[in-house]
């Protein structure tokens, strides 16, 4: 896909809670350019970091984009990894529906076919990144596409897990409405740290001894879908469509952000 018109969108921040904007517009470029507060820089240049509840994406001045996963994931989950400059005001990207689905929705009103042949990204060995526990990995084999097997286990929803191989199709049916959650149990403590501030039921699943969200849970596995939505999304650095088979257990940002550096040795 290529995008023909203007995107904006405005919303609060999923942490910080601010008044946020959000512009997409075609740019001729070989890969997304992102730009903030006066600073711009191709996707694949940034510093990234996935230990603060989100992706956030560092400016060689350590100025940052907050929490960009779910608008990435939108983009690669279409297949859209250049021809497009992304500006940000408020320091952070809008929360919007704490998933992919409104974004997409804007993007195939404004796209048509590209003419250009995608770039791809073939790995020739497997790479795996773990946590020090060895409880939490994901790990990167050769494929012949992008093909996502995700196991997660939390408190109240036991353990999911999803597989799942991207096409854009599939990536709007399957994952594109999964949203982010957040255990009951820490929200006080995320809220009292500066995150979450922007949260609601309008944008995210609460979990506790009972499940809340909006119009109830649209998959019994809504979790780990949104899982397999995050990773896509910390896999766009790499600026074009991957073919891997990624297996991913209890992992999050931090880990998914490690592999996608370690991917980017194969370019």
């Amino acid at each position: 896909m290529k995008i023909n018109g203007k995107i904006l969108l405005r919303g609060l921040g999923l942490h910080s809670g601010k008044e946020c904007e959000l512009l997409i517009e075609p740019y001729e470029c070989e890969e997304i350019l992102m730009s903030a507060g006066g600073n711009e820089l191709p996707i694949s240049k940034f510093s990234l970091a996935g230990t603060g509840r989100g992706s956030d994406y560092i400016f060689p001045d350590d100025s940052r984009i907050k929490t960009c996963e779910h608008v990435l994931s939108a983009l690669t989950g279409l297949e859209i990894f250049g021809d497009i400059k992304i500006t940000v005001k408020g320091g952070e990207m809008p929360a919007l529906d704490g998933c992919a689905e409104t974004l997409c929705g804007e993007i195939k009103n404004h796209c048509g076919k590209s003419d250009s042949k995608l770039k791809v990204l073939n790995i020739s060995k497997p790479v795996e990144v773990r946590d020090e526990s060895y409880k939490r990995f994901v790990a990167a084999f050769p494929s012949d596409c992008l093909h996502i097997t995700y196991i997660v286990e939390y408190d109240f929803i036991g353990a999911q897990i999803f597989d799942y191989v991207q096409t854009p199709e599939n990536y709007l049916e399957n994952i594109a409405s999964a949203r982010t959650f957040a255990m009951e149990r820490d929200i006080n403590y995320l809220r009292s740290h500066g995150m979450a501030l922007g949260g609601s039921l309008d944008n995210a699943i609460v979990v506790g001894e009972k499940i809340q969200a909006s119009g109830g849970l649209r998959w019994e596995n809504e979790f780990v879908r949104h899982k397999i939505l995050d990773l896509i999304g910390d896999l766009t650095p790499l600026g074009r469509k991957l073919n891997a088979h990624i297996i991913a257990c209890r992992a999050g940002h931090e880990l998914h952000l490690k592999l996608t550096e370690e991917l980017k040795k194969f370019l």
